[in-house]
């Protein structure tokens, strides 16, 4: 009787530690998975002292050391670093490659849309309205992007902007189905009826 018990408390005990223990390697495999994903290497994906993507993974108060915050980081980095990485190529194909302070300024701007996109999926049904009020929410981070291709390129950047606001709300309208569809859950085949 005292063996069953002792190896109950001990059978337990490694129970409790296993998830501790498969945390490095799950996050390992996330992080691997996620570079494969985005297309852009390792440690440009896992800069995990972002404060931007920081900040929004901890205003759903998830902490960091929790496996949903490297699930949390991850998923944005993947949305928002596609949605990045189609308005780069639109830019270097019409200036060249950009200098490093258009990019931040792009990466700012790509980051307020997809932001405010799921913020908004929150409060509105309609993802269209959604998506252009992520839009009007980022004119601080558009008006930047707009000074530095004024800047560094000589071109117009309010008439760049206004070229690429219809792929940006297409982006933002994505991010925001994506966003219902975690908030609401899967649908279930009951529910489907």
């Amino acid at each position: 009787m005292q063996q069953k018990s002792t190896m109950s408390s001990a059978m337990r005990s490694a129970e409790r530690k296993t998830p501790i223990m498969r945390l490095p390697a799950t996050i390992a495999i996330l992080f691997t998975l996620s570079a494969c994903v985005s297309g852009g290497d390792e440690l440009d994906v896992l800069r995990l002292t972002a404060p931007e993507d920081d900040a929004h993974c901890r205003s759903l108060l998830i902490q960091p050391g929790e496996l949903v915050y490297a699930q949390c980081r991850l998923a944005l980095r993947k949305t928002y670093l596609t949605d990045y990485a189609i308005r780069k190529a639109a830019i270097e194909q019409q200036f060249g490659p950009p200098s490093e302070t258009l990019d931040q300024a792009l990466r700012a701007d790509a980051f307020c849309n997809y932001d405010e996109s799921v913020k908004a999926s929150v409060d509105l049904q309609d993802e269209t309205a959604a998506a252009y009020l992520a839009y009007a929410n980022c004119e601080t981070t558009r008006q930047r992007l707009q000074d530095e291709i004024n800047v560094l390129t000589g071109a117009d950047g309010a008439a760049f902007a206004r070229e690429e606001q219809a792929r940006i709300i297409q982006q933002n309208i994505r991010a925001v189905r994506d966003a219902k569809a975690v908030i609401n859950g899967p649908v279930t085949a009951d529910a489907a009826l």
